[in-house]
């Protein structure tokens, strides 16, 4: 009995830590199909309580690709050698912010990759990262995705 009632108080102030100190988070949305030489538009979105001062995201886009900046909320973009890069020397006010690039494939480039990253900050003078979970993203031909277009739901 003793054991459950540490535990619910353990649960109470991990509950309680989190409403006041939250947590940074960093999420991303990709459409999950996509015809060969189209764009799309990658959004990050990052929650970031507290934190300002230095900040970057990076992510690693697969070979095939090309980015371009649509939103960087005053940071710094750079494309090259696939990698995408936002660079802050102070982060937005705002708790939220979400930056948006534009992802183009190559005629020729088919197939299904995944595309992950990591937003890093600056903490107490520590340098810490958060994980942007990876999101896969299929890349057809333009027959392929007229076929699944055109197909009639099944009954």
């Amino acid at each position: 009995m003793i054991k459950y009632v540490i535990l619910f108080i353990h649960l109470i102030g991990l509950s309680i830590y989190q409403l006041f100190f939250g947590d940074v988070t960093a999420t991303q949305k990709i459409p999950d199909k996509v015809r060969a030489g189209e764009e799309i538009t990658v959004e990050v979105t990052i929650l970031k309580e507290d934190v300002t001062g230095f900040a970057k995201v990076q992510q690693t886009i697969p070979d095939g690709f090309t980015a371009e900046v649509v939103d960087a909320k005053g940071a710094t973009f750079s494309f090259k050698e696939n990698i995408v890069k936002f660079i802050w020397m102070a982060l937005p006010a705002d708790k939220e912010f979400t930056i948006t690039y534009k992802l183009k494939t190559n005629q020729d480039v088919v197939g299904k990759f995944s595309i992950g990253g990591k937003f890093s900050f600056i903490s107490d003078n520590e340098r810490k990262n958060v994980d942007i979970a990876e999101s896969s993203i299929n890349i057809v031909k333009e027959n392929d995705a007229v076929a699944v277009v055109n197909e009639e739901p099944k009954t």
